[in-house]
């Protein structure tokens, strides 16, 4: 026992010792998802939480103390893109669809996947309409036909085609009434005997006629021992004598839950008992699902914009209504990033031939906290749409004072994080692409400042492709014909070797590289050097080993990056190409290079570096390394000189949510890489950020490493190659690591691999010279 307590004031005071500057530390090689909340469409009901979709992503609240939880492939779901959740009250399972079919059962036990029908090989879509719950079975309505699973063994059962001659139906929902399988189409409604051992063959599937009203069927379901159709956006209910009786008119959804029929119109929530007793709720927007909690008399509804709302009202008192709202990103469309320290901008714009016309949202995540500028909120100052923001342009000098371009509606001034100011063909030198509809088609990419504050913009199909906000509030704009009336002009790359050398992208339809250099004379162009790159020349060496030259013609040129050696990578449809030697740009003989990977075999031979992937984001991190992403294959971390795959993310074999990347962006204060999907946005935590220019903050996380943990420890704070020495107290050689960029990692082990014994042990650091040193210390509790 004395013992005991010697040692817990010895771990005291050394815990005394050491100063602890690590506040929300992202453990090394961990993921976060940073996902949307801001569209609630679907709930469903446990008996102690209430389960919500939201843009594809699931979250909780806890019905007793109103806490959220969110469920990502982070913790355990086996996809992303989910479109239909329903809970199953005789297995106590949510089970949860993905939009390729994927599917997952959420149980008190953890979570099961059932990958059959994502593993069908068809060429019908997968999408799934409706879940129905029926015994042990969970009918799935689907783009063509019922799928039923087995829920005790977790695997499909049977596939049933129902329409004739086992062809397939688009099946919207189905419902069991009076001992008969219903299965509702657009203009079909199917009927089967649910005691039928042959539902697999079509011929046991019959259509009725006698359906009241006109138009597409909408939706089926039984209630209070009638069945009830919604038809042409009315809802019909069928009386004993089969006869129907018409309920309600402009109804848009119903949904049924615990002895409560939840109908939908566009104002007014109208709920039913089972005597069809109607009670209505008001003034709390647009409404589109509802799960009745009968043990606690609330209602849970499904709010879009305002999340989950929980209503309770007894007799004629004032109903009780609280919301539940995650806080998150706007909208899970990352089209394009940016840091600006350790603040991020995220904006969800898009366009290929013509733009997306997306909402054009802003949305900010600095120190863990969400912030998001809506469009809606532009749209009432200037009257106009506000669509599809491409790229975002920080002032150096203030991260609250930004700009936004739109491929479409102009350039929108943000101050303190607030909409400022709107340039459009009216007030300033930027052109819109089409005369009788101006306010649409000002089609902008490519915002970024120079060193004076200056700021470039691409102009899409305008005479003069350059438009230039000088600091002072003027407007200039440059006209040189290689890019006259361009049909998408993209982001522009300014030099880190030459402030005067811009990179613009034609990305498509004319695709290629503009280079000029202004050569510190914006107003004056009759000294400007300029090339267009269509042709991407390279060097190679043929069978006999002779070098010739090969040509290629991109099809796309969708990003650029330019990492710390000054060389300029640029992503297109056929893989990257590298442009070493920038200077040199200009003339006719310039070639650019491609990186070859040998092959891991005996033949001598090497290939491309991802050749003909569709390379839609390129990132340099603070070690040099290239950050791929691409549009079918996930994400690659390549090394400096792009000859070695450090990494290689998918959505397989990692929490990437899509393999489908639209852009990448990295903290260059932590190293966290942030990868925008066409699901999403999800984070990594790598092991390499921008180096420091002295020693400053440097400390170690965790700290202290307590027993159990079996992750790296992280040094940070560090300048460029520093050079690290791990010691134990006694100063006995531990460990010896150099950075990447400000982090350096240690295993928590010695030369042999062996965990190290309980202890302080001393990270010191000094740069490659040794002019600079510190020395920060870790304890370890093994």
């Amino acid at each position: 026992m004395r013992h005991t307590n010697n040692k817990i004031i010895i771990i005291g005071f050394l815990l005394s010792a050491i100063s602890f500057s690590v506040m929300a530390q992202v453990a090394m090689g961990k993921w976060r998802t940073h996902l949307s909340y801001n569209n609630v469409t679907q709930i469903a009901q446990s008996p102690n939480k209430i389960f919500a979709v939201s843009q594809g992503a699931l979250f909780s609240v806890d019905k007793q103390d109103g806490s959220l939880y969110f469920y990502s492939k982070t913790n355990g779901l086996n996809g992303s893109g989910i479109t239909n959740i329903e809970y199953n009250p005789t297995t106590q399972e949510l089970l949860i669809i993905y939009s390729n079919g994927n599917i997952d059962a959420l149980g008190n036990n953890g979570i099961i996947n059932i990958p059959d029908l994502y593993n069908k090989q068809m060429s019908a879509s997968k999408a799934v309409h409706h879940i129905l719950f029926y015994q042990k079975k969970a009918y799935l309505s689907c783009d063509f036909g019922i799928v039923v699973l087995n829920l005790d063994k977790k695997e499909v059962a049977d596939t049933y085609y129902i329409g004739p001659n086992a062809s397939q139906v688009a099946v919207l929902n189905t419902t069991i009434h009076n001992a008969t399988i219903y299965a509702l189409s657009k203009s079909t409604i199917y009927q089967a005997s649910i005691t039928e051992p042959q539902l697999v063959n079509y011929a046991y599937w019959t259509s009725g006629t006698s359906w009241p009203g006109t138009g597409d069927f909408q939706g089926i379901v039984s209630f209070g021992g009638k069945l009830i159709l919604q038809r042409g956006g009315k809802l019909y209910k069928q009386e004993n004598d089969n006869s129907w009786t018409p309920l309600l008119v402009g109804v848009n959804a119903f949904n049924v839950s615990n002895g409560s029929l939840a109908v939908f119109t566009d104002n007014v929530t109208y709920l039913y008992d089972t005597s069809f007793n109607a009670k209505t709720i008001n003034n709390l927007g647009t409404i589109t699902d509802a799960e009745y909690d009968a043990q606690n008399s609330t209602y849970y509804l499904a709010a879009n914009s305002s999340g989950i709302i929980s209503y309770k009202q007894t007799g004629s008192e004032t109903p009780v209504v609280n919301y539940f709202k995650p806080v998150g990103p706007a909208v899970n469309i990352p089209w394009d990033m940016t840091f600006s320290g350790k603040k991020l901008f995220v904006v969800p714009g898009g366009r290929w031939a013509s733009q997306n016309f997306t909402n054009g949202d802003v949305m900010m995540y600095e120190a863990g906290v969400w912030t998001n500028i809506y469009a809606k909120t532009i749209q009432d100052k200037t009257g106009h749409l506000v669509n599809d923001f491409m790229n975002v342009a920080v002032d150096p000098l203030d991260n609250n004072h930004f700009f936004v371009s739109s491929y479409g509606t102009g350039l929108y001034e943000f101050k303190n994080n607030t909409f400022a100011n709107w340039y459009n063909h009216l007030n300033s030198k930027l052109e819109t692409a089409v005369a009788n509809d101006p306010y649409r088609y000002i089609r902008l990419d490519g915002a970024v400042f120079d060193q004076q504050g200056n700021l470039f913009v691409s102009n899409t199909s305008a005479a003069a492709g350059i438009k230039i906000l000088a600091s002072n509030g003027t407007w200039s704009q440059l006209t040189y014909p290689a890019i006259a009336s361009k049909p998408t002009l993209g982001k522009i790359l300014i030099s880190n070797q030459n402030v005067n050398q811009k990179w613009v992208l034609s990305v498509r339809s004319q695709p290629g590289i503009f280079v000029f250099d202004d050569n510190k004379t914006l107003t004056d162009q009759s000294d400007d050097k300029a090339i267009f790159l269509s042709k991407f020349t390279y060097p190679e060496q043929d069978k006999t080993g002779n070098t010739i030259h090969t040509s290629q013609y991109p099809s796309a040129v969708y990003c650029i990056a330019q990492d710390k050696n000054g060389v300029v990578w640029v992503g297109t449809d056929i893989g990257p190409f590298l442009f070493n030697n920038i200077s040199k740009v200009y003339n006719d003989d310039y070639t650019c290079s491609r990186v070859k990977i040998p092959r891991a075999d005996s033949t001598n031979l090497a290939d491309y570096l991802l050749v003909n992937e569709h390379i839609k984001a390129i990132a340099i991190d603070g070690a040099n390394r290239k950050w791929i992403g691409t549009e079918n294959s996930g994400v690659y971390l390549m090394s400096a000189n792009g000859q070695q795959t450090i990494q290689h993310f998918t959505s397989t074999n990692s929490p990437l949510l899509s393999d489908n990347v639209l852009s990448i962006a990295v903290n260059p204060v932590t190293g966290e890489v942030f990868f925008g999907t066409d699901q999403g946005l999800v984070s990594y935590q790598s092991d390499a950020a921008d180096a420091e220019s002295a020693f400053g903050n440097v400390y170690a996380y965790p700290n202290p490493v307590r027993q159990g943990y079996s992750g790296v420890i992280t040094i940070t704070g560090l300048v460029e190659n520093t050079q690290v020495k791990i010691t134990d107290i006694a100063g006995n050689l531990v460990c010896e690591t150099v950075s990447n960029g400000s982090l350096a990692t240690w295993n928590g082990k010695d030369a042999n691999g062996r965990k190290v014994n309980t202890g302080i042990y001393l990270a010191i650091c000094a740069n490659a010279d040794g002019t600079l040193s510190t020395i920060t210390k870790i304890l370890v509790i093994n």
